[in-house]
């Protein structure tokens, strides 16, 4: 089969036509069952625009629940990157695994074993984002997710009873392998099962669940503050034996994703994933519905084959396929950039800014309920006004709030200016919840081919944990007094990369808003199409001479 892709314009607004002709000469049957599988997935695509957030509410609430089910993972990662960091400070954690200072009767951890525990994790992540990309191709999502949970149970009890700091570093680093599993997984399948309405949702849930795991895990610190002896440190690392034991029983009942069906060839079971994931009011209506979902499936499938066989990691950087993986990378890297070496160091910089120890800790609290809220406001937000248009406007705010924060460091350091360089900070944080924070995961999930997608997150998280690697390392030498000593000024320095984001965004960044996955493969292989131009283009199918048009209808 042979695809073309041309483009017109008409009315000030460009159109693709997307056709498909037999390069030999077919069978009556084939052509019949050819011709029925395009007319399918045209009525499925007609279907996707036409359904309102309510009806796709109604429709597909299994598809909703499944999805939340899965992205509970990434509650895990949310939890242990907050966890680490903190018990740096706790006096019984300092006893176990640090030294004595001189003859003080304190205790602290060396600089090289903190940042040795603080990789660790990240380190792993890298491995299972990794492997994530062949395993899931291989066994499909919910045999990698089972055995990632089952797996991530038995390693925790290596960080639970660590009798050495040395023992503790390989329990972080192999517990690392799992969530970087979790991490790319549940966007995926959130971007494989959700319907187009609800794509925003979902994605955006899944960050909300990585701060849900935050602010879980800095009530547990918070709570264990003051408590001395070994299960100080512990109960923090047994706690997160809790949602293996919730979440492994709901796998087990859980669909396979209908697109990695599809993709292996099993269109049948495809359509049951699909009845499970839906609902209707009457049995025969749901095969209807099912099958042409999964018509739509197999002709986005078999479009992407005429664009490229390969499925390799090198296909990402090949092709069309090499602008998809630079929009996904670079987007989740600007979450890196735009609070450069601030954001991870949140409860020093307000330390540094002037605020006592104490008020600084509950400052971080106050992070973890804006991350929280902010998250699930901004899937309403994407939807309603756009990915591109949130995030440039996001850039723009951001930017101007950092350097104010930059401004603010250059006057007299005053107790009033170190809180209000620490409001001017949460006022960022907020927004940046809002834009930067949830849309990368929006944006991955939907520009990413679907034959790709789970190794184009995978160098897409990559690409997120390098930088955030570099802005470990770089962030003490900045913000330490005895260095750089830089303190709120380093938001000159954000501020600058945060407009260069804003510069990348504007001409790399496509709006993929109310766009099925054959619609963006269509875009993205057309050679003249640009970043601009993907919210005007209007796509028309062409089956046997019958041309279906339209302009371009936004939705969610």
């Amino acid at each position: 089969m042979a695809t073309r892709h041309s483009i017109d314009s008409k009315h000030g607004t460009q159109h693709v036509e997307a056709s498909t002709r037999a390069t030999h000469s077919p069978s009556n049957d084939q052509v019949e069952g050819d011709t029925k599988l395009k007319a399918d997935a045209i009525l499925a695509t007609e279907d996707e625009h036409s359904t309102t957030f309510l009806q796709a509410t109604k429709r597909y609430p299994k598809a909703v629940a499944w999805s939340a089910v899965v992205s509970l993972c990434i509650i895990m990662d949310g939890y242990d990157t907050a966890l680490m960091g903190t018990l740096f400070g706790f006096p019984a954690f300092q006893k176990k695994y640090g030294h004595e200072i001189g003859d003080t009767g304190k205790f602290t951890l060396s600089a090289p074993w903190q940042m040795a525990l603080g990789m660790g994790s990240p380190v792993g992540n890298v491995i299972g984002i990794t492997l994530n990309g062949y395993l899931t191709d291989r066994f499909g999502h919910k045999p990698v997710l089972q055995g990632g949970l089952l797996s991530l149970t038995a390693l925790i009890f290596i960080q639970l009873f660590a009798p050495t700091v040395k023992v503790l570093f390989v329990g972080q680093l192999l517990c690392g392998i799992p969530w970087g599993l979790f991490t790319v997984m549940a966007p995926a399948f959130a971007s494989e099962v959700a319907p187009l309405v609800l794509r925003s949702y979902l994605e955006t849930w899944v960050v909300a669940c990585w701060g849900i795991g935050q602010f879980f895990s800095y009530a547990v610190l918070f709570s264990l503050n003051d408590k001395e002896g070994q299960w100080a440190y512990r109960i923090p690392f047994a706690v997160q034996l809790i949602w293996p034991v919730i979440i492994f029983p709901l796998a087990t009942f859980c669909p396979e994703s209908p697109w990695w069906l599809v993709r292996t060839g099993r269109y049948q079971q495809a359509e049951k994933s699909v009845l499970r994931l839906t609902s209707a009011p009457t049995l025969e209506l749901a095969k209807q519905q099912a099958k042409q979902s999964v018509a739509l499936m197999i002709q986005t499938n078999n479009l992407e084959q005429d664009i490229s066989k390969d499925t390799s990691y090198l296909a990402c950087f090949t092709g069309v396929d090499r602008w998809r993986t630079e929009v996904a990378s670079v987007s989740w890297g600007i979450q890196i950039l735009t609070g450069f070496v601030i954001q991870g160091y949140a409860t020093y910089f307000f330390q540094q800014a002037g605020l006592s120890s104490d008020d600084s800790f509950k400052m971080t609290l106050g992070i973890g309920g804006i991350h929280l809220v902010c998250n699930l406001a901004s899937a309403a937000l994407s939807g309603n006004y756009g990915r591109r248009t949130l995030f440039l406007s996001g850039c723009v705010v951001l930017a101007l709030l950092m350097f104010l924060i930059g401004f603010l460091a250059l006057g007299p350091q005053t107790a009033a200016f170190g809180f209000a360089t620490s409001a001017v900070y949460l006022v960022w944080f907020g927004v940046w919840c809002l834009t930067i924070g949830p849309l990368p995961y929006v944006i991955n999930g939907e520009v990413s081919a679907t034959r790709l997608r789970a190794k184009t997150l995978a160098i897409a998280r990559g690409t997120y944990l390098v930088l955030n690697v570099i802005n470990s390392v770089v962030a003490p030498y900045i913000l330490n007094p005895e260095w750089a000593n830089w303190r709120g000024k380093t938001g000159l320095l954000t501020g600058g990369l945060t407009v260069l984001s804003l510069i990348w965004a504007y001409f790399r960044l496509p709006e993929t808003r109310g766009r099925t996955y054959e619609e963006l493969d269509i875009l993205f292989a057309e050679k003249h199409m640009t970043a601009r131009k993907f919210s005007k283009a209007a796509i028309n199918r062409e089956i046997d001479g019958i041309v279906v048009t339209g302009p371009h209808t936004k939705g969610p």
